[in-house]
């Protein structure tokens, strides 16, 4: 087995924060927090490669995107980015809730692997006064 050390990124307020770490050394941590990096990041924001990031927010008010093609899009980025995770199990989901009386749009993405289960909502609060 590999040793893979990665920075410690996490911050006070996330769910999974400790303080006063530095390096993450932790297998399953690490391609967790590389799975947060693809999903918040915004494809051409990375300097060096403009393929990077899942693009999420964009998306969200797009018409013709299903959760499908998000999902697959995710996986792909997962399949180039992480490639620690090739000979783990791992569960992927995305789904989009759509509300015409409350004005909102909302994706909500849940990611599992080993006993670690994230969930994601991307989403506007509703634009009603």
């Amino acid at each position: 087995m590999r040793n893979i050390l990665d920075f410690y990124i996490l911050f006070p307020g996330h769910p999974r924060y400790e303080n006063a770490n530095l390096i993450e050394d932790d297998l399953i941590r690490i391609i967790i927090q590389k799975y947060e990096m693809i999903i918040f990041t915004i494809k051409g924001d990375v300097l060096g490669d403009p393929d990077f990031g899942a693009s999420l927010e964009q998306l969200l008010h797009q018409t013709l995107v299903s959760g499908e093609a998000v999902e697959e899009d995710i996986r792909s980025q997962i399949q180039t980015y992480i490639p620690e995770i090739a000979d783990k199990n791992y569960s992927l989901r995305v789904r989009f809730l759509e509300d015409p009386e409350d004005f909102r749009e909302m994706m909500f993405i849940y990611f599992q692997i080993a006993d670690f289960e994230v969930y994601s909502i991307f989403g506007e609060r509703s634009m009603q006064s």
